[in-house]
């Protein structure tokens, strides 16, 4: 039961809340919410949901690349309402949230710019397969292999393959320099 007090005066003006769910379940939240906003009319007081994600690639058992979302905060999800009992009630009385997040007994905005400087950051952390490819490298860069066979070897790169993102690295096996083709993703340049 919330108090009388719980809720910020903003004059309808809606702003971003933080809600705690159960980790892992985010999404279901989200989807949930969407649904009884329908149901419900409530379009007009919880305007937006935003799950924090970024995009990642990794490489699978077979080196081939994978694009997925992955969560940067679990267990929180971020709500564009207007504040009321309403819209805290529909929100609180939804399967795997705990609470919207405040101070002791008092339901507090994120800061206005908030979320679009984190939408920002996002975007700018992710990596997308298009943008593998732009992965700078150079002839001559000294690079250690991190994924596949041969894992720890370290060599020079010889060639580069920037439509495939690919890369020719020169490793030292049986006391020959031999050429290995590799993906971007299976090097990091060696810093001095």
């Amino acid at each position: 039961m919330l108090a009388n007090d719980v809720f910020t005066t903003d004059n309808n003006r809606p702003r971003w809340y933080v809600v705690q769910t159960s980790v892992g379940f985010e999404d279901a939240v989200k989807k949930t919410l969407e649904q009884k906003i329908r149901n419900l009319s409530l379009q007009n007081k919880i305007l937006e949901i935003f799950v924090p994600t970024k995009k990642v690639v990794q490489l699978n058992s077979k080196n081939e690349k994978k694009e997925k979302d992955e969560k940067v905060y679990p267990g929180y999800i971020y709500i564009y309402m207007i504040l009321d009992r309403e819209t805290a009630y529909v929100i609180q009385n939804t399967q795997h949230v705990s609470k919207i997040a405040g101070t002791g007994e008092h339901i507090v905005p994120l800061e206005d710019g908030y979320v679009e400087k984190l939408k920002a950051s996002l975007i700018s952390q992710s990596q997308t397969i298009a943008s593998v490819s732009n992965i700078k490298y150079k002839i001559g860069d000294l690079v250690r292999v991190i994924d596949g066979p041969f894992k720890d070897m370290q060599g020079k790169i010889s060639g580069i393959d920037p439509e495939q993102s690919r890369v020719i690295v020169l490793l030292t096996m049986f006391d020959r320099e031999t050429s290995v083709e590799l993906d971007v993703l299976q090097v990091r340049k060696v810093v001095n």
